[in-house]
C-alpha cells in the first residue's frame, strides 16, 4: 500500500510517498480505509527528525491523525461495523505507524463515530486539535476551566487555537486571543471576545490583555508549543494557570520553567496533544453531533502536494487545517 514516510538518514527525501505492507489487526482493533489525513504543525517536525522523542528510522510513516471507512474489524470488537465512518488520532507520537497511510489498523476504543452530516475532511481535521484544546482547558490537572474565568488563547487562528476559542466560548469562558492582523476578523468569528494584535509594534500581548483583563487572566493557553508566548506569566492574575503544548522540538528545560513558576505563585502545566487515556472524557462525538461548534476552514492538500504542503506547515501561519487526500477515488 501506498503511505507517506520520514527518510531521517536522507532528509532530502523526506517526506516522500512509498510503498510499505499491509497493517496486520489485532482483536481490538479496527482496520481503517484512509480517506484523509488530518495535517498539523509537528509533521514538519517529524519529517525532518526534530522531535526528540522520534526513534530515528528509515521509514516512520508520518500522520497522527484520520478519517476513514472501517474496512474489517477485530474479533473482539463490538463498537463498530464494516462501513462505519470513522476518525480517530494516533495513540503515541513514536514507535508505531502514522495515518498517512491506504490502511491503519487502530484500537477500536481510540476511534469515535463520525456523525451523520459532518464531512469527511472535517473528520480527518478535528480529532487532535479538538482532544488538545478540551483536555488543556478543561482537564482538573490541567486548565480546569470554570464558566465566567478569562482566557487568553495564544495562536488563535491555527488549528489548535481555532477549536481552543469556540471550546473556551462552549464552555462558559471570556476569550482573547493573539494572531497577526490579518486573522482579526477571524478570531472573533470563531467567537473571541478580543482578538489581539500579536504584531502591534507599539503594545505587547501581555499589555494588551491586561487592557481587557486588568486583574489578569485566569488563564495563558499557549496553543502553539511551549516559550512561543513572551512573558506569559505577567497575563495572570496571582495563582493563574499557564498551559504549554509541549513538542519535542523545543529543546529547553520546560520541567525546570514550570518549577520556576510555580515557585512564582502559578501553576503552569504541560499538555500533550496525545492523551488516549482521556478519550472517553472528551464529548467530541456529541458536541459535533449538537453543531455547537464550527470546524474551522479546512483545505485539501493533493499527495502531489504534499512538500509544499510541509512547507506551509514549517511557515506557521495557516488559518483552519489542512488535510491530506489519501484515498485516489
Amino acid at each position: 500500500m501506498r503511505a507517506v514516510t520520514a527518510d531521517f538518514f536522507n532528509k532530502s527525501e523526506s517526506p516522500r510517498v512509498s510503498n510499505v505492507d499491509k497493517p496486520t489487526m489485532l482483536d481490538d482493533e479496527v482496520l481503517v480505509k484512509i480517506a484523509y489525513g488530518g495535517m498539523n504543525a509537528a509533521d514538519w517536525q517529524y519529517s525532518q527528525g526534530l522531535s526528540r522523542h522520534i526513534p530515528a528510522s528509515n521509514l516512520n510513516i508520518m500522520g497522527f491523525e484520520a478519517a476513514g471507512v472501517v474496512a474489517s474489524v477485530g474479533r473482539s470488537v463490538t463498537t463498530f461495523r464494516e462501513g462505519d465512518r470513522v476518525m480517530f488520532a494516533r495513540s503515541r507520537t513514536t514507535g508505531e505507524a502514522g495515518t498517512f497511510a491506504e490502511y491503519v489498523s487502530v484500537p477500536a476504543s481510540l476511534a469515535c463515530p463520525v456523525p451523520d452530516g459532518v464531512p469527511m475532511t472535517d473528520a480527518a481535521a478535528t480529532p487532535i486539535c479538538f482532544m488538545t484544546s478540551y483536555i488543556a482547558l478543561f482537564a482538573d490537572d490541567l486548565g480546569n476551566a470554570k464558566p465566567g474565568q478569562k482566557v487568553l488563547i495564544h495562536g488563535g487562528s491555527g488549528g489548535v487555537g481555532s477549536f481552543a476559542i469556540q471550546l473556551a466560548k462552549y464552555g462558559g469562558l471570556f476569550v482573547a486571543a493573539t494572531g497577526r492582523t490579518v486573522n482579526k476578523d477571524y478570531m472573533i468569528g470563531m467567537g473571541a471576545d478580543i482578538a489581539i494584535d500579536y504584531t502591534d509594534p507599539d503594545k505587547s500581548i501581555v499589555a494588551q490583555t491586561r487592557e481587557w483583563a486588568p486583574e489578569g487572566v485566569d488563564i495563558v493557553f499557549d496553543a502553539v508549543r511551549q516559550n512561543t508566548l513572551p512573558n506569559g506569566l505577567d497575563a495572570l492574575k496571582p495563582g493563574g494557570t499557564l498551559v504549554s503544548i509541549s513538542t519535542g522540538l523545543d529543546m529547553s528545560d520546560l520541567d525546570e520553567q514550570m518549577r520556576a513558576s510555580q515557585a512564582l505563585g502559578f501553576r503552569h502545566v504541560r499538555c500533550f496533544a496525545h492523551w488516549p487515556e482521556r478519550i472517553a472524557k472528551v464529548p467530541l462525538v456529541n458536541i459535533l453531533k449538537r453543531q455547537a461548534i464550527r470546524i474551522p476552514p479546512v483545505e485539501v492538500v493533493e499527495l502531489a502536494d504534499l512538500q509544499s504542503a510541509i512547507e506551509r506547515l514549517k511557515g506557521g501561519h495557516n488559518r483552519g487545517k489542512l488535510v491530506l487526500k489519501i484515498d485516489g477515488e
